[in-house]
């Protein structure tokens, strides 16, 4: 079940007691974990919002992927590009590193722009990241970033901020990048990821997660949308300098989606 979609009103930012309860007990979770995180959560369908360093510009990794296959299907509904166009995978397209698992195929494989796109997000693959961003370009995906109010995102360095991210996932979910159907079709390829140890972890399967990971040095991030039932917010947990401590940086992230959602449990 992908998300529902609904109408935004503008609402002004507030602060009550539900949201700076969600804040604390996040904070409380990170007191003493080591390296710097950067974190928003915002709910889609209520006026609360909290931050903890959320405009701090972090190594993006892979969560930037979710930049690059947003900007495609922006171009598909522009009809500048055709998602169904078939690319042949060349010797220097293959990223032999990290995830994915086009850096085993061997060159001469035929695949769709699509394909490409959902390899580059549910696998994280490096290879179709790759071939999409030459594809369209950085500097135009950078340049169309920018007009989406992504002021933070540098996608020539790989950096990018929480809040950020939110903007993104924000727009995603109002379906501004493209049609309804190629909006279910992007958030089908987040659902059930490859990667799914950080947020998604301790939450039951009854509770969608629509999100994207990522692994710098020194920092592990997951950024994304979580929905069981009415409810529906984005958390993104973006992190540096945690040492050799990923297990624990995981269980975190993990905890922070647990503790938020049982908030609106007890809310209920």
């Amino acid at each position: 079940m992908l998300p529902k979609f609904y109408i935004f009103s503008s609402v002004k930012e507030e602060q009550d007691t539900f949201t700076n309860n969600l804040k604390n007990e996040t904070q409380k979770l990170i007191k003493n974990s080591p390296g710097s995180y950067g974190i928003y959560f915002a709910d889609f369908n209520k006026p609360h919002t909290f931050g903890i360093n959320h405009k701090e510009i972090f190594t993006g990794a892979s969560v930037n992927k979710v930049q690059i296959i947003s900007v495609l299907y922006y171009l598909d509904n522009k009809n500048k590009i055709d998602l169904d166009e078939k690319i042949t995978l060349q010797k220097d397209d293959i990223q032999d590193y990290g995830t994915g698992t086009l850096r085993y195929q061997k060159p001469g494989g035929i695949y769709s722009l699509k394909t490409l796109a959902k390899l580059a997000i549910k696998q994280s693959d490096n290879t179709a990241a790759h071939i999409l961003g030459d594809k369209i370009g950085i500097p135009l995906i950078q340049k169309t970033i920018e007009e989406w109010g992504l002021t933070q995102t540098d996608m020539e360095n790989n950096k990018t901020s929480a809040y950020d991210m939110y903007i993104l996932f924000r727009k995603i979910y109002k379906g501004e990048i493209t049609s309804v159907a190629k909006t279910q079709e992007l958030f089908g390829f987040m659902i059930d990821t490859d990667i799914e140890d950080r947020l998604p972890a301790l939450l039951p399967d009854s509770v969608n997660i629509y999100h994207k990971t990522g692994d710098a040095v020194g920092g592990m991030h997951d950024v994304g949308i979580i929905q069981k039932d009415g409810t529906v917010f984005f958390l993104g947990v973006l992190t540096s300098d945690i040492g050799n401590n990923e297990t624990k940086t995981k269980e975190n992230i993990a905890k922070m989606a647990k503790t938020i959602l049982d908030q609106y449990g007890k809310k209920e």
